[in-house]
């Protein structure tokens, strides 16, 4: 968005991207899924480097409780609490967008027809449609995905504790009756767990390599300090 305002010379802002709460959640969901990834590696290898099995299982379990409380419950507060639903989560004219630019990458449209995103109004001081589509449904596949490993993990520890009381038996109840389609048509319960965390691990490469390509080292440190740098003048197309 042009500003007739701004000198014909090139400047820099600073915008704020990430709020301090969304940095927050970012960094500690990336601390606790890097040791969640870790403990559930040495259950699926039968290798611990740290403690024993029945250690690592009452650790993998603990971390797996505080994403659940950390990406379930926090997160949502910090969506509604700084209004950003529609703006995290993909609406159907995302999905229509992800079409067209599946069609530029494959060059059947031209790159023209490409959809914008990213754009920072400077006279509003706020950006408009902030994240790219694909990033949009990423969010919204992970909170699916974290909702599946834990629903299938909390049945997993009752059958590995049976007569331990880490889950009450009333929500052990519940989540059995969520899992009764996985049954019905015959997926093992064991298997979609670590399919969740075969999804999580290849994801989190993806989005790793993708932070720290040089045309997005901007936004990572942004979500890192809090603010993006934005150029600003006559050749920008802000």
């Amino acid at each position: 968005m042009h500003n007739d305002s701004i000198p014909d010379t090139m400047d820099i802002i600073k915008a704020e991207r990430y709020t301090s709460s969304q940095r927050l959640h970012h960094w500690v969901h990336t601390s606790l899924m890097i040791f969640f990834f870790f403990t559930g590696f040495e259950l699926f290898s039968d290798t611990f480097l740290v403690g024993t099995e029945y250690f690592t299982q009452i650790i993998h379990f603990i971390l797996g409780a505080c994403i659940g409380v950390w990406d379930l419950i926090f997160y949502p507060i910090i969506v509604f609490r700084y209004k950003k639903f529609k703006e995290i989560f993909p609406s159907p004219n995302d999905f229509k967008d992800l079409v067209i630019i599946l069609l530029c990458k494959i060059r059947i449209y031209p790159e023209s027809k490409y959809p914008k995103y990213g754009f920072y109004n400077i006279e509003k001081k706020e950006y408009v449609r902030k994240y790219h589509p694909g990033q949009k449904v990423l969010s919204l596949t992970n909170l699916i995905a974290l909702f599946v490993i834990g629903t299938t993990g909390m049945v997993l520890v009752s059958s590995v504790f049976p007569d331990s009381s880490y889950v009450p038996d009333f929500v052990l109840a519940i989540f059995k009756l969520i899992l009764v389609p996985l049954e019905i048509v015959g997926l093992d319960i064991q298997l979609v767990h670590f399919l969740c965390y075969i999804y999580f691990i290849l994801t989190t490469i993806i989005h790793f390599f993708l932070a720290i390509i040089p045309q997005n080292r901007n936004l990572l440190k942004g979500m890192v300090l809090g603010k993006e740098e934005i150029k600003i003048g006559p050749k920008t197309d802000i």
